[in-house]
């Protein structure tokens, strides 16, 4: 593979991502992601539905960097970032790195928390999913809220737009748990 840049994606109305979402040895959810808003400011929404019976269940917004400002699960309360989450950086290369913080606000009442990112996109390499063996690049992230510890790896792939698999080993108080999305099949423009 040949190192280089990778672009911002630009999103599409339409684009849309198959995932399956599972603890370790679950079945866990496939769940249907479709682009179906894109504001004047290059941000957009992604509306989750659980499959095989279409029903909604989640609504992500992002910015134009591709950067978290919010979810929602539907019906029900929403988590929003301020600034948003910062899941990517680019033009994305090999050993880039950033330093972020942000302020978790969720309804029903809770307190506002301070979320610290780290992340650094180790390089390019193929990632094996149900939808394929794709190119891809790693990044590895360690996200801190009060006692939550999360260690993530993600791939995120131009071709897909879209990180196509993730592993989150979450850490509390309470103990430890993995995490596994990885995509199943994918249509982007």
């Amino acid at each position: 593979m040949q190192p280089m840049d990778v672009p911002r994606p630009t999103p599409r109305l339409g684009d849309r991502w198959v995932f399956r979402t599972a603890l370790p040895g679950r079945q866990g959810l496939v769940l249907e992601h479709r682009l179906d808003r894109i504001a004047a400011d290059g941000g957009f929404e992604i509306r989750v539905r659980k499959l095989p019976d279409g029903q909604e269940w989640l609504r992500q917004q992002f910015d134009a960097e591709f950067n978290r400002v919010s979810r929602e699960i539907v019906p029900g309360e929403a988590v929003r970032f301020d600034p948003p989450f910062a899941l990517f950086r680019f033009p994305m290369r090999a050993g880039l790195s950033w330093q972020a913080s942000t302020r978790q606000q969720q309804d029903g009442g809770y307190a506002p928390r301070r979320v610290d990112i780290e992340a650094r996109v180790v390089g390019e390499e193929s990632v094996d999913t149900p939808a394929g063996r794709l190119s891809a690049w790693r990044i590895e992230a360690v996200h801190r809220a009060g006692d939550t510890h999360i260690d993530t790896v993600y791939w995120y792939c131009p071709q897909a737009k879209r990180s196509v698999r993730g592993e989150e080993t979450t850490r509390t108080a309470s103990g430890t748990s993995l995490l596994i999305y990885e995509l199943l099949e994918f249509s982007v423009s």
